[in-house]
């Protein structure tokens, strides 16, 4: 599905199934937009990248003032392609900055209940997928790449949702975010053995590129699957159709540029 632009920001993009919901604000960034240079150009979000560390800062500030916020209230992980998940409660909002920063480190995927916070997932290529309970009033945001898929990120964040939050799937509205495509995401075998070896069935989601001798796999098809899997209803599940390896004026790839690129994030919030 297309995603829409933002009413008034052009350089933010929307999916239809949550703009429905008043309880909750999100958000895709794209490139544009920002005061990034070079391969950053220009809406860089990456705090991890190499782009200027001032122009990193610009950029987010920018984006808090689209929403009326601090940065301080945008929920960014330092992702590792790691399975672990936190649940960002009244705990750790009273942690000090420097706290708050090693809570978040290593973390791949967070929830809340909480009002008024941006929760977040970086990414260039791998999957970005937001969650919405709407009858428990409750968020989750995952950085879905092959090595998380793999090691049960959608399930331990589902899981955690029911466990710690009595979410049920029936109630998930699920988005999945601009990444790249199957025709341009191709694994060698190792990672088609890791795939297989944790029960994953790509026979849907991937098809044997004989010029290369490669296997190319559908990373937003995977998350989907899985995602219904878990018990979410097919029909409360959004795919972007955007590649963000196709789409170079409007996305980073790291697939594209190399690792050297910029980042985009894509958030979520319950409100008042």
């Amino acid at each position: 599905m297309k995603m829409k632009s933002h009413p008034d920001y052009n350089n933010l993009l929307l999916f239809d199934s949550l703009n429905k919901y008043s309880a909750i604000k999100h958000f895709c960034t794209t490139r544009t937009g920002g005061v990034s240079k070079g391969a950053f150009s220009s809406f860089n979000l990456g705090n991890f990248s190499d782009d200027n560390p001032m122009d990193i800062f610009e950029n987010r500030q920018n984006l808090a003032r689209m929403w009326y916020m601090d940065i301080s209230d945008f929920i960014i992980p330092h992702q590792t392609h790691s399975s672990n998940v936190l649940s960002i409660d009244q705990t750790f909002l009273q942690l000090n900055p420097s706290d708050k920063i090693d809570a978040l480190y290593d973390i791949d995927a967070t929830i809340t209940e909480l009002n008024d916070v941006f929760l977040c997932a970086t990414t260039a290529d791998c999957v970005p997928v937001l969650l919405f309970d709407h009858k428990r009033k409750l968020i989750a945001a995952i950085h879905a790449g092959w090595k998380g898929i793999v090691n049960g990120i959608i399930e331990k964040t589902i899981s955690k949702m029911q466990r710690t939050y009595q979410s049920n799937p029936l109630d998930i509205v699920a988005a999945i975010g601009p990444s790249i495509s199957l025709k341009n995401y191709e694994i060698g075998e190792d990672v088609t053995d890791l795939f297989k070896a944790a029960g994953f069935d790509l026979s849907n989601s991937s098809f044997h590129n004989n010029n290369t001798n490669k296997l190319h796999i559908d990373l937003k098809l995977i998350v989907n699957n899985e995602l219904k899997r878990l018990g979410v209803p097919s029909n409360q599940i959004e795919s972007s159709t955007l590649c963000t390896f196709d789409s170079e004026e409007l996305f980073f790839s790291a697939r594209r540029q190399s690792l050297h690129c910029g980042r985009m994030l894509t958030g979520i919030k319950l409100i008042d």
